[in-house]
């Protein structure tokens, strides 16, 4: 009869194993701070999901694991929540955004048209932190966030460019425009400069610094659960990058 060695490594691995399995699992969100059991996480998710899919039916949540800590008797997970709207060309739509290629490099200079058909150059804008926003009109998660923009560029406008970039045509923004107040000045009809960049899913907000280098590209000011309600938060996240680029 074969008898079974445990090796020291073999011992380590099984008590490992046994701890883990006896300790209790929590869950956070890395827009969040909040410590939740599995019950909460999972109500969490799926009311974030109802929410999104009142906006639209192609709506996807995915949960991406970001950190795991082991405290005392308890685990606790961390969960990048990535909201994907849907795309202009949902046909061909890549596993991943071709904008993160773009990370510490340049943008390809385009010449677009503002609401008021002026030429904005993407090489004009050198010299000064920019942040490009991607948006369109039937994009809750685009207008929830305008006013927490609105109040970021109040406070930077003498020091950063604030650009809003839609694929619409100007007739449809202008009637958007008169209902809701977006201060960055608006390009419109991009529709080709957005394929471009490989950009499929809204809001999307690029920081790029003064030589043109794009440093970090975000989706929209994420969401907080607070008293039963969910809120968009208050875009200290995005004021910490534009810090950054000053």
């Amino acid at each position: 009869m074969k008898k079974l060695i445990l090796t020291p490594m073999i011992l380590l691995l099984l008590i490992s194993c046994k701890k883990e399995n006896t300790m209790t699992t929590y869950y956070k969100t890395s827009d969040s701070g909040e410590i939740l059991n599995k019950t909460e996480y999972d109500e969490y998710v799926l009311k974030l999901s109802n929410k999104f899919k009142a906006i639209s039916d192609n709506v996807k949540i995915t949960e991406i694991l970001i950190d795991s800590i082991i405290s005392n008797d308890s685990i606790i997970k961390t969960y990048n929540l990535d909201m994907n709207f849907g795309s202009l060309n949902q046909e061909s739509k890549p596993e991943k955004e071709k904008i993160y290629n773009y990370l510490n490099k340049e943008l390809p200079n385009q010449i677009l048209y503002t609401i008021d058909n002026k030429e904005v150059s993407l090489n004009n804008l050198v010299g000064k932190p920019t942040v490009l926003n991607f948006w369109f009109t039937a994009c809750k998660p685009c207008i929830d966030e305008m006013p927490i923009l609105n109040k970021i560029m109040k406070k930077y406008s003498d020091k950063v460019n604030f650009i809003s970039i839609t694929y619409e045509k100007k007739e449809d923004v202008e009637l958007f425009l008169k209902n809701h107040q977006f201060d960055f000045l608006t390009i419109v009809g991009a529709d080709k400069f957005i394929d471009q960049l490989g950009i499929q899913s809204f809001p999307k907000n690029i920081f790029i610094d003064k030589n043109g280098i794009v440093k970090n590209i975000e989706n929209g000011i994420p969401y907080i659960f607070e008293d039963g309600k969910m809120e968009i938060g208050n875009g200290e996240g995005f004021e910490k990058f534009i810090e950054k680029l000053l």
